[in-house]
């Protein structure tokens, strides 16, 4: 039987051979099509009091990952609070184990001729999923220029203006940053490793006290791209929106070499690996591994409840702190894309970024640029701040982007074939 890993890695090569298929097919619906969406919602001629009328008392389909408690407490409350009181708004939240999912359906509504009234109206989005539709030409837009809290963003910052290389165009709105580095336990011992050399080094001398989450597990897939980065010479030879096979082909081998090297060392001597974060995070909690990979804003949650020890260090090995935004899109034949785009700007908002960094809420860190914010929101701010538990802003200043997607879809297919099977 087919592990759930493993389903995910096949959802996506599935949604991507549908995507030929429609890509061949007189089916394909271009972007601002009026047989796609509604002629008064033509999106280059989009007016935000307009939207706003559309948009008042209808339903909001939003389909999004839905794995963490935290975060579906954030959108069923104060997210869809704030909509119903402001707007009449009632937003509906459409669960998702993968957005992958939410991609199948999109590309099959369409291949079968539903090119409006779709199911869909708004995706929690990034990576080769945002990628598969936006190169699909699946997707509603461009929409962000019109919506208010874009002021806030610096669109041109390939921080919030590309998604894994690809440039967003206004094809999808900021909603939250993430932030993946290293933890450990101070208790246990000082001077984390700050190379990977060193981290082979230090897991050798301390044997089944570091592990990862195992692709195709995101936690896994973040893991591999930082160890890409930091064992071939640094991010920016990746930068770009296209996949340069030449280079993969060079540099490839010493990730994967330098995982076999590893595996001895790891956690269960990498007879097995964590499925998730929440697993790794119950390791690191209970003192079986002492270094791991994580999400800052997981840590910082988990910190100020007292689930991770008072001891506990989030830090980065430099080049490898990854920048992982998301996003939110309406697909192209969204039922409601007036609602879709309300929805998108209020979760874009100072607002809606401020009440989602609160540790209780949810914890992740914001993408808006505080700097341009209102002196009070300023404010807000950094008081949330000053009660994370982490130096957030010194934590992240040198976080590095996240490039083209099919870099880590190699990884993924490469580590499950090479490594999990050693």
């Amino acid at each position: 039987m087919m592990d759930l890993n493993s389903m995910g890695s096949l959802r996506r090569r599935q949604a991507l051979q549908l995507l030929g298929a429609l890509a061949s097919s007189s089916l394909l619906v271009r972007p601002g099509s009026r047989r796609a969406v509604a002629q008064s919602l033509d999106p280059g001629s989009l007016i935000w009091d307009e939207v706003l009328v559309q948009a008042r008392g209808t339903r909001v389909n939003w389909a999004m990952w839905s794995g963490s408690d935290l975060i579906n407490g954030y959108v069923d409350g104060w997210v869809a609070e704030q909509l119903k009181a402001d707007y009449d708004i009632t937003l509906n939240r459409v669960p998702l184990g993968d957005t992958v999912e939410a991609v199948n359906k999109v590309v099959g509504e369409v291949q079968a001729g539903l090119t409006s009234g779709g199911d869909i109206d708004l995706i929690w989005i990034n990576g080769v999923n945002f990628r598969t539709l936006k190169q699909g030409e699946l997707l509603y837009g461009p929409f962000v220029d019109v919506l208010p809290s874009a002021k806030f963003y610096s669109l041109g910052d390939p921080r919030v203006g590309t998604d894994f290389g690809l440039p967003t165009e206004g094809y999808s709105a900021p909603y939250t940053g993430s932030y993946f580095a290293m933890a450990y336990d101070a208790a246990h011992f000082s001077n984390p490793p700050q190379s990977f050399d060193e981290l082979l080094v230090w897991a050798e001398a301390n044997p089944g006290r570091f592990g990862y989450v195992a692709p195709p597990d995101f936690n896994g897939n973040r893991f591999l791209l930082s160890l890409l980065y930091g064992v071939t010479g640094g991010f920016e030879q990746y930068v770009g929106s296209e996949f340069d096979e030449a280079l993969w082909e060079q540099n490839s081998p010493q990730v994967f070499e330098y995982l076999a090297a590893l595996k001895p060392y790891l956690w269960q001597r990498g007879s097995t690996y964590p499925p998730s974060q929440a697993r790794i995070a119950d390791l690191f909690a209970n003192g079986e591994i002492w270094l791991m990979p994580f999400f800052v804003g997981d840590a910082a949650v988990r910190i100020t409840e007292g689930q991770f020890p008072a001891t506990t260090t989030v830090y980065a090995i430099p080049g490898a702190m990854l920048n992982d935004p998301s996003f939110t899109a309406i697909p192209v034949n969204a039922a409601n894309p007036a609602g879709a785009m309300v929805v998108a700007n209020l979760l874009a908002s100072p607002e809606g970024q401020l009440e989602k960094l609160k540790p209780e809420v949810w914890g992740d860190p914001p993408l808006i640029d505080i700097n341009s914010l209102p002196e009070d929101l300023q404010t807000d701010f950094a008081e949330v701040e000053a009660n994370y538990g982490l130096p957030l802003r010194d934590l992240i200043s040198d976080a590095v982007p996240i490039v083209n997607a099919d870099y880590t879809t190699r990884l993924e297919e490469n580590w499950l074939r090479q490594i999990a099977t050693l």
